[in-house]
């Protein structure tokens, strides 16, 4: 018989053994995540109400962009529930939650335009929160004796989260009341209930782990309105040194390069084995050593309980969206000593149905348009992104991120907790580098390729500039690894007399280079997700496609990326260019691809 003391450490060794299943690469991910989007946008048009508005908010962080009809009919029909000064809520126990994604699209949509509605929105959620700072059901809620839900909670902070950012002052008060519920209602375990105080139910009186991620996220979306920049989390979560043996190791299949343009804000780095701290701010008066602890209480009860697949709820996919903006709030990379974006995305790639949608959940009232939204969301890292705590996707990826043409031998390569990057060492003078690159045998040509992008991100720019006709060169030499490199750089050079090579380059026979273009003209344009086309023309295909579906799906992104990027290109090319042997040759192409059906 086991003493308790091995029970213990049974128990513990099971919470935090490492994920036996190899990550997911990135460029899976990206597969996964714009498989998921074709299927929704093709079923957006046969959902109503809510249920519209949160695959519009999915369809649009994870690249859709906001012209696409798909977003203009969802924001329309929203629209509609205006009337005047007023917002028309929902006569439903969904009107809270309709609330809170309705305020999120509008406000990431287009703040300024939508300011009044947000503002209508605003106003009603204030007018539903319970005198002990909750929310429920509106009207009668779970009847008498609740004290308020914890999902319905977090929407509505959501909702007053969005209408904050877009301008729209929330009282204080507000605020303070979410923090002083979440004291309050909190179980002696750390957790929450989804019902604080019944008995009956799913999680109505025990703490659940769905619950608690939405504690953690909401009292840090309270906590970020009232004292901007204090994390509690991570002033007391011990940071696991990268090289530390024990610490699972992500397998990754794609490159991700620091970029040292990219404006992203990264957490300033800890001595190894020590404790990483945030400044406090001057003043917390207002914010108890109570509701403090209440935070780092339950995410120490959702980090004991951390799981990828999380079976134990018929809200599974739900649990992902809701984990990622804990998770993004927080600012932490690791739950334990767990990477939980590359276990769940993992466990999301390999559950994914054929069709591209996702059914995980096992309550009725979902359905595989709700579970791929949910999981898009979760996938393409929303929060993250809008807390600029992750890199946006497709901007600025290209040979090393973009999944094509990497290299395979990873033995120069470091990890630094999220992203890889190059062994620190001696780089060449990016004009031997192009030089040795040109002639093809003077060093390997992946070592060639990772060199001259750390010259290009961490060097001077104007070395760049002063390679612009060595680089023109290079972007039709007949090896397509070095065209591919070339038109990478061109991308980054922010010349506009380059665009001419990289529009030829979406006719280039090579895919890689194809799309290693697409990705230099979004830089260039600054248009980061583009005109919406997926970053592979592959990857929205099954895993099981034919050689004919994949020369099919190739032909149409090619026609649907020379049309909207010569497109752009015509109007945005400067008058004195205009008019040239190139512009005529593309016209008459364009006209041609007009003639094909999609």
């Amino acid at each position: 018989m086991l003493r308790p003391l091995s029970i213990w450490t049974l128990l513990v060794s099971l919470v935090f053994a490492p994920w036996d299943a190899e990550a997911a690469t990135s460029q899976q991910v990206r597969s996964s995540l714009n498989r998921g989007r074709e299927y929704l946008r093709g079923r957006i048009s046969q959902q109503g109400g809510a249920r519209r508005t949160l695959s519009a908010l999915a369809l649009y962080k994870a690249g859709v962009p906001k012209e696409a009809p798909e977003i203009q009919d969802a924001a329309k029909e929203l629209l509609k529930k205006f009337d005047q000064q007023k917002y028309l809520a929902a006569v439903s126990n969904d009107a809270i939650y309709e609330a809170g994604v309705e305020a999120t699209f509008l406000a990431d949509l287009d703040s300024e335009k939508y300011l009044p509605q947000i503002q209508m929105i605003a106003d009603y959620i204030i007018e539903q929160q319970q005198d002990n700072g909750g929310w429920d059901y509106p009207g009668r809620g779970h009847g008498p004796g609740s004290n308020g839900d914890t999902s319905v909670m977090q929407y509505a902070c959501l909702g007053l989260w969005a209408a904050e950012r877009a301008g729209v002052t929330i009282p204080v008060d507000v605020w303070q009341k979410v923090l002083g519920w979440h004291e309050r209602f909190q179980n002696n375990d750390g957790g929450f209930a989804y019902c604080p105080g019944m008995a009956t139910g799913e999680g109505m009186g025990a703490s659940t782990l769905n619950m608690s991620v939405n504690g953690v996220g909401s009292m840090h979306i309270a906590l970020m309105s009232l004292r901007p920049g204090f994390q509690p989390i991570r002033a007391t979560v011990k940071r696991e040194s990268p090289q530390d043996p024990n610490r699972p190791k992500p397998k990754f299949g794609v490159l991700e390069a620091v970029d040292a343009d990219a404006d992203v804000a990264q957490p300033a780095p800890a001595n190894e084995g020590e404790e990483q701290t945030e400044p406090e701010p001057a003043d917390r008066s207002s914010i108890s050593n109570d509701v403090i602890e209440s935070i780092q209480r339950t995410y120490n009860y959702v980090t004991t309980r951390y799981r990828a697949v999380n079976d134990q709820t018929g809200n599974r996919a739900y649990y992902y969206y809701s984990l990622e903006r804990m998770a993004a709030l927080a600012n932490v990379e690791l739950i334990g000593n767990r990477d939980w974006f590359d276990e769940c995305s993992t466990h999301l790639v390999e559950s994914q149905l054929p069709n591209g949608s996702w059914t995980l959940s096992t309550h009725a009232v979902y359905s595989a348009e709700l579970d791929t939204a949910f999981c898009l969301l979760f996938l393409s890292r929303s929060t993250g992104r809008l807390l600029r705590r992750v890199r946006e996707p497709g901007f600025g990826d290209g040979t090393l991120a973009g999944g094509r043409g990497l290299p395979e031998d990873m033995t120069n390569l470091d990890f630094n907790g999220r992203n890889v990057v190059m062994q620190k060492k001696e780089v060449a003078p990016l004009d031997k580098l192009l030089a040795s690159l040109q002639n093809s045998g003077d060093l390997e040509i992946e070592d060639l390729q990772l060199q001259i992008v750390e010259n290009v991100q961490l060097g001077d720019r104007e070395l760049l500039i002063g390679q612009i006709d060595r680089l023109k060169e290079l972007a039709e030499h007949p090896q397509a690894d070095v065209r591919k490199t070339a038109i990478w750089a061109l991308g980054r050079s922010d010349r506009l007399d380059v665009l001419t090579l990289l529009i030829d380059g979406l006719n280039d026979p090579d895919l890689g280079v194809m799309i290693e273009s697409q990705n230099a003209l979004r830089w260039l344009s600054r248009k980061p997700t583009g005109f919406g086309l997926p970053d592979d023309p592959l990857e929205t295909l099954p895993p099981d496609a034919s050689e004919e579906q994949k020369k099919d799906a190739i032909a149409l992104w090619h026609r649907n990326a020379l049309l909207a990027w010569g497109q752009w290109f015509l109007e945005n090319r400067p008058y004195s260019e205009r008019g040239d042997e190139f512009e005529s040759r593309l016209r008459l192409q364009m006209e041609d691809l007009k003639r094909v059906r999609q």
